[in-house]
């Protein structure tokens, strides 16, 4: 994955593609507070706005783990009253990407790892995870590491797919390791239909791929919309799922 991640963002460098997520679709008008200017990210917007509801960002300290070519670091600048936000990735050409783009001006973007977070414990007030954490080989040293970042309080806002066979991933042990970890889980949402519908949307992410792809990069383009098309059908078919935690770090004593 993090060698695909790098060919994208060598092959398929345009400023216009912010997200790589899958969307959300959301029900009825709700997709009516997006900027006009931003309606080709409305599904991408939807998602990450839905992972963060009911957190209160205002003047808060962020920090995005996986944070890609800072979409969702855009929302939280765009969107919300975020104190400080923060993106972290391990793909260095991403984040490259993300460090040139003026809409990105106002964030603090670096490279990292996921399991050694390279910030002081009790740094962040949320820490956001969406759509990477299916890449990280050792899941629990990564939420250890989130609980140290976190301050006492602090919320962590995760969302991923779940149960995909075609991910060499022990989703048994992943759950356990949810559960026993030193953060509270305070909810689990399912919006595998939600995704499905984004995804089943004639102007979603793989149609934005189509228009942003350039002629060398057509092959790559055209292996993540079979991707995405292959987990659109895996999602109606109900052989995987797509979940949003959120978890809180305890109040010492």
């Amino acid at each position: 994955m993090r060698e695909l991640y790098r060919s994208l963002a060598e092959k398929l460098p345009d400023p216009g593609l912010l997200f790589l997520n899958y969307g959300l679709a959301a029900s009825g008008n709700t997709e009516s507070w997006v900027h006009a200017s931003d309606s080709c990210y409305r599904y991408h917007l939807s998602l990450v706005r839905h992972v963060l509801r009911e957190v209160d960002l205002r003047g808060k300290v962020v920090l995005e783990v996986g944070c890609g070519r800072g979409g969702n670091c855009y929302y939280l600048s765009r969107y919300t009253n975020a104190r400080q936000i923060v993106g972290l990735d391990c793909c260095v050409p991403s984040v490259t990407l993300a460090k040139n783009n003026p809409r990105l001006s106002g964030t603090r973007l670096l490279a990292g790892d996921a399991q050694q977070l390279p910030f002081a414990g009790r740094s962040f007030d949320v820490v956001l995870n969406v759509e990477s954490a299916h890449c990280y080989s050792d899941f629990r040293a990564f939420l250890t590491e989130v609980a140290r970042v976190l301050v006492p309080g602090g919320t962590f806002c995760f969302a991923d797919l779940w149960d995909l066979d075609a991910l060499p991933v022990d989703w048994h042990s992943r759950e356990k390791e949810l559960a026993n970890s030193s953060l509270n889980i305070i909810s689990r949402d399912d919006i595998s239909e939600q995704v499905f519908q984004a995804l089943d949307r004639s102007d979603g992410i793989c149609e934005h791929l189509r228009r942003l792809a350039l002629p060398d990069s057509r092959d790559l383009v055209d292996c993540v919309i079979r991707g995405a098309e292959a987990l659109r059908i895996s999602l109606a078919a109900g052989l995987c799922n797509y979940y949003i935690w959120k978890l809180e770090k305890g109040v010492s004593p």
